[in-house]
């Protein structure tokens, strides 16, 4: 612009001194149509002259107008994308943290990223998880985008509402290439549903493809015997394949002492006092025991005991055996000895029922300041 600006005004310059080189003043007529512009040389250059003086002005005016105002519109948009950027960060880190509390005064109030909307929604929705409030953590998962609802499975599972990805969750564990992420979460949305007849078909394939830990075959089974009633508990066990009852074994026999038939898995209980292995989940089995007769256990305890006095894992064993026998005064005396700060919360409600039946209310209450 500026060069052309320079060729017009040298071209003025040439046509306004030309005349004097020449010896001639020279004049300039322009006409278009009735309109008609007379004057010398000299002074049609200087008007020439002024007019691009004037048009550029204006061109270095406009271009600062606009600069000006793209510099504060960006200044603008720039401060509210930190703002943005702010409020994601802080929700992570609170998360990180474990500081719920935190996570939904970040988010909450704030606007993020269009990028960054549906991981906001599961932030607020497992924020609401973790403060009981399942119908607020629905709402929230409600406003995540449909294809990324899978991605938030454990939150629906969590909040015991799976209807919404069951049909797209049952669509991926039945691929020949599902991952063991998706058939694990298909195996939780089955039990959440309570879908114990297509859990059945379907844990073999759960169990070659490994995708679950011992402790999530624990966790599947307990609830899955739970759900049974007290005379099929057996039966159902019995229906399981081979290869999947050493899984389900110690979930059945704890449902079964829940049941109070103590009597019909004595021999069970039996055999695993000899295993060590298998003393800690001895002991889980006959924390959750109703009131029972296995005699012969508490005799095969007793006697281990006897022997192996500090072991800890029989000891609680025993102690809720007692309980189950309404011997409480022995059961108060073992968690006497047996009973410490790894394992108290877990005996919690065994150790109060024999101190309370035992005349020891004091040590109940102890238990739970």
């Amino acid at each position: 612009m500026i060069r052309f600006l320079l060729i017009i005004i040298a071209i003025a310059v040439c046509l306004g001194i030309a005349p004097f080189f020449i010896d001639q003043k020279g004049y300039v007529l322009i006409a278009f149509n009735k309109t008609t512009i007379e004057g010398t040389i000299w002074g049609v250059t200087a008007l020439l002259i002024l007019a691009f003086a004037a048009l550029f002005l204006l061109y270095k005016l406009c271009r600062y107008v606009i600069s000006l105002y793209s510099h504060t519109r960006h200044g603008f948009f720039a401060r509210s994308e930190e703002r943005k950027q702010a409020a994601i960060e802080q929700g992570v880190w609170s998360l990180i943290n474990n500081d719920y509390t935190e996570l939904e005064l970040a988010l909450d109030n704030n606007s993020v990223a269009e990028k960054w909307s549906d991981i906001r929604f599961a932030l607020l929705a497992k924020a609401a998880l973790a403060n009981n409030e399942n119908e607020k953590a629905i709402s929230y998962l409600d406003k995540i985008s449909q294809d990324k609802q899978l991605k938030v499975a454990n939150l629906w599972i969590a909040s015991g509402e799976t209807s919404t990805i069951f049909a797209d969750l049952k669509a991926l564990a039945e691929r020949k290439k599902a991952s063991r992420l998706e058939l694990k979460m298909y195996a939780h949305v089955l039990v959440q549903e309570q879908k114990w007849a297509a859990l059945n078909d379907f844990m073999p394939r759960l169990l070659r493809k490994k995708a679950l830990s011992e402790q999530e075959w624990q966790q599947l089974f307990d609830r899955y015997f739970a759900a049974q009633s007290n005379g099929d508990l057996t039966e159902r066990y019995e229906q399981l394949a081979k290869n999947l009852k050493p899984h389900a074994e110690v979930s059945y026999l704890a449902a079964m002492a829940k049941a109070g038939e103590l009597n019909k898995i004595e021999l069970s209980l039996i055999k695993m006092i000899k295993k060590p292995l298998q003393h800690k989940d001895l002991a889980r089995i006959l924390r959750t025991s109703s009131a029972g007769d296995a005699l012969k256990l508490q005799s095969s305890l007793q006697d281990v005991l006897k022997k192996d006095t500090e072991n800890t894992d029989l000891l609680l064993a025993l102690a809720c055996l007692a309980n189950a026998h309404g011997e409480y005064d022995l059961a108060a005396r073992v968690f006497d000895k047996a009973l410490n700060a790894d394992n108290r919360h877990a005996y919690l409600q065994q150790a109060v029922l024999s101190y309370s039946k035992s005349a020891q209310p004091e040590k109940a209450l102890v238990l739970y300041q």
